[in-house]
This record gives structure tokens, sequence and C-alpha cells, in this order.
């Protein structure tokens, strides 16, 4: 860079060529004062809205990591509920499984063998008796009836003769 550039047009590159100029013992050198009023508006203006960018990123990103702490912490409540619930039911199954089996048998103590039993066995052997009794029955009509139908076609054999 030439000294002839090295006019400072904003107050940023007054104080950015100002730290390139060797320090110097001259008292009577002043430091450039920047101008009161803005050299370059458009300028002024891009800096401006690059400074409310970067306040709204920052706010922002403020944002979204408080957003991503809680997203995070409720991850892990989800999981401690999960985890919770789930030896809560392991340990509701270990209480209910025995105590189920000790009722089971306790009816089976009391229940024993139903008084109907003896009642039933009486009915199913005079059943099947009654059963035996109804085939023979059959067997006997049947046999009258063959006999019956015999001497009818053979007049000469009926009983009338007899």
């Amino acid at each position: 860079m030439s000294t002839e550039r090295k006019t400072a047009p904003n107050a940023l590159w007054a104080y950015l060529l100002q730290k390139d100029h060797p320090a110097s013992n001259d008292f009577s050198a002043t430091p450039m004062v920047p101008p009161v009023a803005p050299v370059d508006r458009t300028n002024t203006s891009m800096r401006m809205i690059i400074h409310d960018m970067q306040a709204t990123l920052e706010k922002f990103s403020t944002r979204v990591d408080t957003l991503l702490t809680n997203v995070k912490d409720a991850k892990t409540e989800v999981i401690n509920c999960n985890r919770i619930s789930e030896s809560e039911r392991e340990r509701i199954y270990t209480l209910i499984t025995p105590l189920a089996k000790k009722v089971q048998a306790e009816l089976k103590a009391c229940i024993g063998t139903p008084s109907q039993v003896s009642a039933l066995e009486l009915v199913q052997k005079s059943q099947s008796s009654a059963e035996s009794s109804i085939q023979a029955l059959d067997k006997r009509i049947d046999a009258i009836q063959t006999v019956f139908h015999v001497y009818a076609a053979k007049p000469a054999l009926s009983l009338e003769h007899y």
C-alpha cells in the first residue's frame, strides 16, 4: 500500500490504518480524528444491517441452544420414564404371578372333586345299561318282524293251522 491511500474514509479504517504506522515518540503527531458525519452512507447502512443481523443471529443462536438443551432434557426424561415404567411393570408382574398361582391352588384345594362326579358316574352307568337294553329290544323286534314276514309270505306255515 502506498502512503497516498492511507487516508481514512471512516473510523474503522482510521483505526486500522493507525495500527499500521510504527509507534512514534513524536507527541506532536495527532491521531486522526474520525469524521462526525458518515462519509459513506452505503457502507454505514451495510454495517448497521450487518450488526443488526449479527445481533439477530446471536439471539436466534441462544434460543436454538436453549431449545436443543430442552429437547435433550425431554429426551432424557422420556428414556427415564420408559425405564421406570418397564421396571415397574416387571415388579408388578413378579408380584401378581405368585398370587395368581396361590389363588389357583387354593381354589383347587377348596373345590377338590365336585360333588356331582359320583352322580354323573351313576347317570352314565344307567344310560349305558338303558342303551344296551334298547339295543337288545331292537334286535328282538327285528327278529319278530322277520318271522312275521316269513309267515306272511307262506300262508301254509301260518299260525292259524296249528
